[in-house]
């Protein structure tokens, strides 16, 4: 005898599956109409749904670092902003369900972050308003404002709930390794036409392969375009290894020549990309780790000095027959590289050193209230046409790209914005610290990296190079992993003294006392 309930449930699910793929089937007739994406998307979401409530905090910790955009979605955002709203949402959801899933809460670090976010959208609404020209607004600019708010966002997802101690090393490795998938929009010439949709996913560089000549060619600046995803590529290689096996697992381990190989292979695919930046960056992680794992204590101190010294020496003989972007990014050393190629960094330097000196003076004006992100759309014609002038500093200037961490971050929003950044930075350096103390030892070359790599990116960021609204989400992404990672700050175990006796030498103890006489 049929149920009745399970023939009316039957009539409800064809009842709403039959007019929706209608609906859907007509849609595609235009497939790349917005309404058809939106629609197609928010189906694909619903659909979705049972495996983001699986697996939507190890997706974000591998997609953080990836260069893949939500093509479908106005603004293109990346597929890590996108992930940390569901990540987020769902953690609240969950911890509204169940008491029990709570977000690891570490205070010292929550404060900083809230405060920093108050003062960008405080300065955004003083400054003319975020301003998405994506959905209709009225002026450009908003999308560093998203970017920032992303990744404060993020770091709440990522602290959301621990990771797994089977899958630590796993995550590790597949976040930093993400920093490669920027080679994807280099290679526009190498796949064939049929898999162009790749670059939906992955866009393309402007300043890429795409791009290039058989020769390199130096821009109105005096600078050439240099290969991103390549430099990117060795990096996410280079950092990867470091963080799966540290520099113990890699340089005592004879019996596993390959991770060192593996380690060399990316350092040289990073130097290949054309930027100094990659060279410091790779050569500062590893002389740090090399300090934090103590191996200074040991020979092969010795062995990687005597390996630098012939390395040097070979560098300075044979350094101009290196390939041409690898000389570009040995452009800081005194070796005898191709004129172009030290032409090259040397404008690249003169131009930055340039825009530095006119923006100093502007530093007073905007200590108490930021400038912000906000551009007017005759600004910004303003801005394509100074691109195209000779230095482009004015267009540099307005879209605030100013190529260093310290005015990327006064400029845009104060003495308050500098407060809560470095307020969040010591906040960030404590718990990696204590993390690296105190850790678990099964993690211990995992925070010893983290620790490692955030140290020398926050040196980076005031020294080297560095951008307020693009680099956050580096910042907030490893302080929140490493959170992930140890169930928050680890702590130093109290050892409670074992109380010891003590006698007084003038009185006998009771154990040897007579019995007083009856």
């Amino acid at each position: 005898m049929t149920n009745a309930s399970t023939v009316l449930r039957s009539l409800i699910i064809y009842g709403l599956c039959l007019p929706l793929a209608a609906i859907l089937g007509y849609l595609l007739a235009t497939p790349l109409d917005l309404t058809t994406l939106t629609v197609v998307g928010a189906v694909l979401f619903l659909l979705l749904i049972p495996l983001f409530l699986r697996w939507h905090h190890p997706w974000l910790i591998a997609t953080w670092n990836m260069s893949a955009v939500l093509f479908f979605v106005p603004g293109r955002p990346q597929v890590w902003m996108g992930l940390a709203v569901i990540s987020f949402c769902i953690g609240v959801l969950q911890y509204t369900i169940n008491r029990n899933m709570k977000f690891l809460y570490v205070p010292s670090v929550t404060w900083p972050l809230l405060f920093l976010t108050a003062v960008v959208v405080i300065t955004a609404r003083l400054r003319g308003g975020i301003g998405l020209r994506a959905f209709g607004g009225s002026v450009y600019g908003g999308k560093n404002y998203v970017m920032i708010l992303a990744a404060v966002l993020g770091y709440f997802a990522l602290t959301s709930r621990s990771i797994p101690s089977k899958r630590a090393v796993l995550y590790v490795t597949l976040f930093f390794l993400g920093l490669s998938t920027l080679a994807i929009g280099e290679l526009p010439r190498v796949l064939p036409s049929g898999l162009n949709f790749v670059f939906w996913i992955f866009p393309v560089f402007s300043g890429g392969i795409a791009a290039q000549q058989t020769t390199a060619v130096v821009g109105a600046t005096g600078d050439m375009e240099r290969i991103n995803g390549l430099a990117m590529l060795g990096m996410g290689i280079f950092f990867a290894m470091l963080a799966r096996y540290g520099l113990h697992g890699i340089l005592l381990e004879p019996r596993k020549p390959w991770r060192l190989a593996i380690l060399g292979a990316g350092f040289l695919i990073g130097l290949l990309g054309g930027f100094r930046s990659a060279l410091l960056l790779m050569a500062m992680t590893f002389a740090l780790l090399f300090f934090l794992e103590g191996l200074h204590h040991t020979k092969l101190l010795l062995v990687l000095t005597s390996v630098a010294f012939l390395g040097g020496t070979l560098m300075l003989a044979f350094a101009n027959r290196l390939p041409f972007y690898m000389q570009r990014s040995l452009a800081f050393l005194p070796v005898d590289i191709d004129p172009l190629a030290r032409l090259s960094a040397e404008s690249s330097s003169a131009w930055r050193l340039q825009m530095w000196s006119e923006l100093l003076p502007q530093v007073p004006d905007y200590l108490a209230l930021g400038k912000g992100y906000a551009i007017n759309p005759r600004e910004m014609e303003m801005l394509g046409f100074s691109r195209t002038g000779e230095s482009g500093i004015q267009g540099a200037e307005l879209a605030g790209d100013y190529h260093n961490g310290p005015l990327s971050l006064i400029i845009p929003f104060g003495v308050f914005g500098v407060i809560g950044f470095v307020w969040f930075l010591w906040a960030g350096f404590r718990v990696l610290h204590h993390n690296f103390q105190f850790g678990h030892p099964e993690y211990q070359h995992l925070n010893t990296f983290l620790f490692g790599y955030f140290c020398v990116k926050v040196v980076f960021f005031f020294v080297v190079f560095g951008g307020f609204a693009s680099e956050l989400m580096s910042f907030t992404g490893l302080v929140g992993l490493s959170i992930s990672l140890n169930g928050g700050m680890a702590k130093s175990a109290i050892v409670t003294p074992e109380a010891k006796p003590v006698f007084n030498r003038f009185r006998l103890h009771p154990s040897v006392r007579r019995p007083a006489q009856a």
